[in-house]
Order: structure tokens, then sequence, then C-alpha cells
């Protein structure tokens, strides 16, 4: 199964169990996309009734109940490992 991706605003549903007892009520609302770690997609997310962020990886979320904002085209165009990274190497200067 093709993993979806999400952006910033779109509406999310965690898998039941993944916080245990700190299981969050209702949808959250993904406020940022994070750079991918350990193979995973990760992001900031703010769910109802909470005052704080919470980090979550890509595998919480239950992909059934939040149905993602990119269409098909979209998702098949984003590459699933990237080897890219988030630093631009050109950008960095160092002193001789």
């Amino acid at each position: 199964m093709a993993r979806r991706h999400y952006r910033a605003g779109d509406s999310i549903v965690l898998k039941q169990g993944i916080l245990g007892s700190a299981q969050p009520l209702g949808p959250g609302s993904i406020l940022s996309v994070l750079p991918a770690a350990q193979g995973f997609v990760h992001y900031r997310v703010r769910f109802q009734n909470e005052n704080y962020e919470r980090s979550i990886r890509q595998d919480d979320i239950d992909v059934l109940a939040s149905p993602s904002s990119f269409s098909p085209i979209e998702t098949q165009a984003i590459p699933e490992n990237s080897k890219s990274s988030w630093i631009n190497s050109d950008a960095i200067r160092t002193k001789r």
C-alpha cells in the first residue's frame, strides 16, 4: 500500500493505542512537515483540546480516517526514499 503524504493544514487521526493513556481525543491539524528521520516523515501536529504540539511519525497516522490533500498524481510524483537532504550544502561557507 502506498504511503499518503500530508500538508500543513490537513486534518489527521492517530491510530488507536499509539500513545497509550495519553491518546488525544479527536482529530489533529498538521502544522508543519518535518524532515524525514529513520525512513519516516515526521509531522508537527496540534490536536483539539490540547494547547501544545506533538511530533508524530507518518506511520502513526490512521490513513483510512485521515484523507490526504494530495491528488493521486501528486502522490506518485513524490519519491518514497528520497536521498536528498534538507540541508543545502551549497549554501554552507567555511573560513579558509
